[in-house]
């Protein structure tokens, strides 16, 4: 169990430094369009290197169970942190504020909302990949999450750890999305399990 927590928590890290490396190309780029398509560089490197994710993990919740997903969290956060502390210490500079303000002051019940929708196009992008082993169904889901303002709970770690923002308002939305990002991931696992069951 020990040995079995240990290697999630590695793995979890460097979902997080990939998601992290994904938050820095898009707030590089000027253009929305670009900027997403390149952030799914992190995700499909998560899944073609099988490295761990909660927002890709928490569909699949009775196959890793709780210990697993609680450990992935924590080590999604440190890897977004460590991207995080790296590029602030870089010469590059981004205007984080104007990504992180809406975030902060963004209401419980959107916060929730846009989280769930960013959950089951995770779930999506994810169990696509694993019937069809094709990138284009990690990439698509990625690309309509972030141009739909849609909520990634280890996404934000990154830019509130950008922005050092990690006061009770970023706290509770980061609360919120993981929770939302849960839900939306199980509404679209237990669509495809009723829909195999009634087959």
């Amino acid at each position: 169990m020990k040995r079995e927590l240990y290697n999630t928590f590695v793995l979890s890290v460097l979902a997080g430094l990939m998601i992290g490396f994904g938050g820095v190309i898009y707030l590089m780029c000027a253009n929305k369009m670009v900027g997403a398509l390149l952030f799914s560089f992190g995700l499909l490197t998560i899944v073609c290197q099988g490295f761990a994710l909660y927002t890709g993990r928490i569909g699949y919740f009775r196959q890793y169970g709780l210990w697993s997903i609680l450990t992935t969290i924590v080590g999604n956060f440190l890897g977004t942190w460590l991207v995080a502390k790296g590029f602030a210490l870089s010469r590059h500079t981004v205007d984080i504020a104007s990504v992180v303000a809406p975030k902060l002051a963004d209401s419980s019940l959107s916060v929730l909302l846009l989280s769930i929708g960013c959950g089951a196009m995770m779930y999506l992008a994810v169990d696509s990949y694993r019937k069809s082993k094709s990138w284009l169904f990690v990439i698509m889901p990625i690309v309509i999450f972030i141009l739909s303002g849609f909520e990634h709970s280890i996404a934000n770690m990154f830019y509130l750890s950008l922005a050092g923002e990690w006061g009770w308002e970023a706290i509770r939305i980061t609360a919120i999305a993981i929770v939302g990002n849960g839900v939306g991931s199980w509404m679209i696992n237990a669509s495809n399990f009723t829909l195999k069951q009634k087959n």
